[in-house]
């Protein structure tokens, strides 16, 4: 169990600034300790025990030949210490003596006998179990002329460099405001099926599965129609037809059957003739290629080289159905009818959000939401809590390939201790000096320091605020390592 002496304290604690004191200075004059010199020492953390390893030279020391002098060590700190294995140093008759009384030995004590031909170089080392008042500790070095053994009253002197475990500060970590989105220009998508006689364009509502399929384009549009933040620009339907037939009549049938659609739609509503517009594409080859990579047909390799040469689509529409003649009836049946889609597309833009439209948004629609207002509401969080990672993770949801929203991701994983999470998000985080600064903080925290310093050098060099603070927090880590090794 360690000892605390109050007075021995308040002597250490007057000089425990002074850290790398390494001779008898700091000692009142005309002590003993004046003559003793500190060649070196050392205080480490080895898995659960610290040690102590130190050098004293003792030549300086003057002592008669019936004198004696107990130096001990003692591990020092703020709350508590404990006493290091002593030293005896005798002069020659008192070394005489000593070896003679068992009773004036100490247990674990080394004796020195003082002579002009003595050594008179001491090694000490010892290892004590860790205890937490060592984080922040040093040695120091007591003188007993009385043999007493009461540290109170005698002298004592600290050396050898402070032991400072205390935890590196947390590293500072930089978010980055997005830049304000000036037309926040958004789309909704998809493909509708209708169906249409042979060789016909005009809309049959009730055929086949017509009516399920228009609703599809309706629903996309009544949803955005009555969404009071945002307006419609553009409603396009783009037509395709399948392979099959001569490419030209094709692209007659896509190009009437898109506008004969969109007529229709437009019927149904009274927005502005202006905001519908179609297009077509003849034959869906794209689509037909796509399908045929994600099938088990026989002969995928060769239809997929003849899908993907220079032939004209008439030939290549022939060279499919010559030469893959099983697989052409399979293509011709299960894939070609998906072929012939009709593709809406109802574009609109929204209008800037408050902070309180933009929590509601992000709820339910958050791509009408800019990052930047996004951004803005995670600021009225407290960092760190469970409502700013939320809305950072919804930023990176919506955006997951802008460089802004995945280093702000980055940097809250990081924060969070989330270090692989961090490194997934900050590989898409760009390359400006905040992106470096987060991937060397990430380095850091996995101990890989030298990565870390050229990461963070580089931040600092593109003018990152917090580099310097960072590694200064770098070099402490680095410090921490060491000692505890």
């Amino acid at each position: 169990m360690a000892i605390t002496f109050n007075k021995y304290m308040m002597i250490l604690a007057a000089t425990a600034a002074t850290a790398g004191v390494s001779n008898a200075g700091r000692v009142s004059p005309g002590t003993l300790l004046e003559g003793v010199r500190v060649v070196d020492a050392e205080l480490m953390k080895r898995g659960p025990e610290m040690t102590a390893a130190y050098r004293l030279d003792l030549s300086g020391l003057r002592l008669g030949s019936n004198q004696r002098v107990t130096l001990t060590p003692w591990l020092v700190g703020e709350t508590d210490s404990v006493a290091l294995p002593s030293v005896v140093v005798n002069g020659r008759n008192a070394a005489i003596k000593y070896e003679r009384d068992r009773s004036l030995q100490r247990e674990g004590a080394q004796a020195i006998r003082l002579s002009k031909d003595a050594e008179t170089l001491w090694s000490g080392e010892a290892a004590v179990a860790y205890e937490p008042w060592m984080e922040l500790c040093r040695l120091s070095l007591h003188e007993d002329v009385c043999g007493c053994g009461d540290p109170q009253g005698e002298a004592t002197m600290p050396f050898g460099p402070e032991f400072d475990n205390r935890p590196a500060p947390e590293v500072v970590v930089t978010y980055l405001q997005p830049v304000v989105e000036a037309t926040k220009a958004r789309a909704e998508e998809g493909s509708a099926y209708v169906d249409y006689k042979v060789n016909q364009t005009n809309i049959l509502p009730d055929y086949r599965n017509n009516r399920a399929e228009i609703r599809k384009i309706t629903s996309t549009i009544d949803l955005v129609k009555n969404d009071p933040l945002v307006s419609i620009t553009e409603i396009n339907i783009h037509g395709y037809a399948s392979p099959e037939g001569a490419y030209t009549a094709n692209a007659k049938l896509a190009e009437g059957r898109a506008a004969s659609l969109k007529n229709y739609v437009k019927s149904l509503y009274t927005l502005s003739d202006r905001l519908f517009t179609s297009s077509s594409t003849p034959e869906d080859w794209a689509g037909l290629k796509a399908m045929v990579e994600k099938s088990t047909l026989a002969d995928k390799a060769g239809i997929l080289e003849v899908i993907g040469s220079d032939l004209a689509p008439d030939a290549k529409d022939a060279a499919l159905k010559s030469r893959f003649p099983q697989s052409y009836q399979v293509m011709l049946t299960e894939m070609y009818p998906a072929l012939r889609h009709s593709d809406y597309t109802v574009k609109y833009v929204v209008r800037p959000l408050t902070i309180e439209e933009t929590v509601e948004v992000m709820k339910v629609s958050p791509k009408n939401a800019s990052l930047q207002e996004m951004f803005l509401v995670a600021q009225t969080y407290e960092p760190g809590s469970e409502e700013f990672d939320e809305a950072m993770s919804i930023a990176v949801r919506t955006y997951p390939s802008d460089p802004v929203a995945n280093l702000n991701a980055g940097v809250t994983a990081l924060r969070n201790g989330d270090l692989d999470g961090a490194e997934r998000y900050l590989a898409k985080a760009g390359d400006t000096g905040e992106a470096q600064q987060a991937r060397g903080l990430l380095a850091l925290k996995r101990g890989d320091f030298d990565t870390a310093e050229l990461l963070l050098q580089a931040a600092k060099a593109a003018g990152v605020a917090d580099a310097d603070t960072n590694l200064s927090i770098l070099a402490r880590a680095r410090q921490l390592a060491i000692q505890n090794r």
